[in-house]
């Protein structure tokens, strides 16, 4: 039964993940990891990504890893890891997959410039 939900929490995410992304397919435009100058794609991700992982990238649940302050570098290896399914989970490879490659790094930006 967990399974069966993970998965529909998944495919769930999965589409919110495609709506925001669809809205903007401009290059993304990162000045410094400022929320207010994130493309409107990306923005409207973060909540999503705020579900698990908190609002500035610090979870409130161990399960789930901090991503404030990691790596470029290894915040974006991550989430490529998760779209081409190298790292499979159900739920990171179903938000990671409509990302661009923009998306990917303003998103690696964002999260590694929060404290």
């Amino acid at each position: 039964m967990k399974s069966f939900l993970r998965i529909l929490v998944a495919l769930m995410l999965s589409q919110a993940a495609a709506q925001a992304l669809a809205a903007d397919g401009k290059p993304a435009v990162v000045d410094g990891g400022n929320p207010d100058t994130l493309s409107p794609h990306v923005s409207t991700m973060l909540p999503l990504c705020a579900s698990c992982h908190g609002a500035d990238g610090i979870s409130a649940v161990g399960l789930y890893p901090n991503l404030a302050g990691q790596k470029v570098e290894y915040l974006v290896k991550q989430l490529q890891a998760f779209k081409s399914r190298e790292r499979n989970d159900p739920v990171m490879s179903s938000m990671a997959e409509p990302l661009s490659p923009e998306a990917i790094q303003e998103l690696a930006q964002y999260f590694s410039s929060r404290k």
